[in-house]
């Protein structure tokens, strides 16, 4: 059976949602423990109201990667599930992952299919939008996908493993080194260990989407810059420090390159020239073209000029001259 990991920030109004569906599978977790990473609202209160159902540890604010590997110190269970605190579980989620464990004991990671909800729908679930021939090759074994080939570049290419609904061997988790709380504050800090997972262990992922994960809206632009940067950053890392990243190091730089230069004309267009210089910085960005020379001469002008010559490139660009 597992022990439940959810770390909660300022999730007051969230959380109790999350908790009410953890609390309703057909078969129980062993605890449902919660970290909460130096909350300002009242989510402490929100897991007060489930009384002893709750396991609630508080910690000083440090990042989601450290409120996790403080769940997992404190859990008694030999295996590990994670839950964000604004997700949703299936009823038969537990039930799913252990029947197929206890057959299956050599299994140290399990990740299960999503779909998504509120803002806006990405698509039915996520192993659906893979790209053709993503699972060719693979095992089926009691709806689990497993011996997936070249699972590594694959999810490079196309992550679609979340943190909510995986499962974890507590031993190998702590083996691997738990989540790297140097990707503090990155967008796509799960991605990293998921590919260290991958590199290290055993993974099994089921079929049918067993969780749904909330989609908040924001600045579209922000999402887009801090997402490509923090590819960029975990796909540096990965090169560096993942063994089997070696046999794809060209196509990994060209990832770096292609979500370096997303985060730049993302950042360049939002008028967010802190996040471009950050983006130019990227040792592995190597755009062409005479708009990409205008631009990156745009980022390093002074302030006052700066502001002045990048309204000029709105007015000037054929969207925006259509829209007045």
């Amino acid at each position: 059976m597992f022990s439940l990991i959810i770390p909660a920030y300022n999730r007051g109004a969230l959380l109790p949602q999350t908790l009410r569906s953890a609390l309703a599978q057909t078969v129980p977790f062993r605890e449902i423990i919660v970290v909460d990473d130096g909350s300002t609202d009242d989510t402490a209160q929100a897991v007060a109201q489930f009384g002893d159902r709750i396991r609630y540890i508080r910690t000083e604010n440090q990042g989601v990667q450290k409120a996790r590997n403080v769940g997992v110190d404190a859990a008694v269970a030999d295996r590990v599930a994670f839950c964000d605190s604004d997700d949703l579980l299936d009823p038969e989620y537990v039930e799913v992952m252990s029947t197929w464990l206890a057959s299956h004991p050599d299994t140290d990671v399990t990740y299960t299919n999503f779909s998504t909800f509120d803002a806006r729908p990405w698509y039915p679930d996520k192993f659906f939008a893979a790209p053709p021939g993503y699972f060719d090759g693979a095992e089926i074994n009691q709806g689990f996908y497993v011996n997936i080939p070249d699972l590594y570049i694959k999810s490079i290419r196309y992550p679609c493993m979340w943190v909510t609904g995986m499962t974890v061997k507590t031993a190998f988790y702590q083996r691997i080194g738990g989540f790297d709380p140097s990707f503090r504050r990155v967008v796509t800090e799960d991605w990293e260990f998921n590919l260290r997972a991958i590199a290290n262990g055993h993974v099994a992922l089921y079929r049918r989407p067993l969780v749904r994960v909330r989609y908040h809206t924001g600045s579209q632009s922000d999402s887009a810059v801090r997402l490509h940067l923090g590819a960029a950053k975990v796909l540096k890392h990965c090169l560096e420090q993942h063994p089997p990243a070696s046999r794809y190091a060209g196509e990994i730089l060209q990832e770096i390159e292609r979500h370096s230069g997303l985060a730049f004309n993302a950042a360049f267009a939002a008028g967010d020239f802190a996040h471009a210089k950050q983006a130019l910085a990227q040792p592995h960005l190597h755009l062409a073209g005479a708009k990409f020379e205008v631009k990156k001469k745009i980022v390093k002008l002074p302030h006052p000029l700066r502001l002045v010559a990048w309204q000029v490139t709105q007015w000037a660009s054929p969207r925006k001259r259509a829209a007045t």
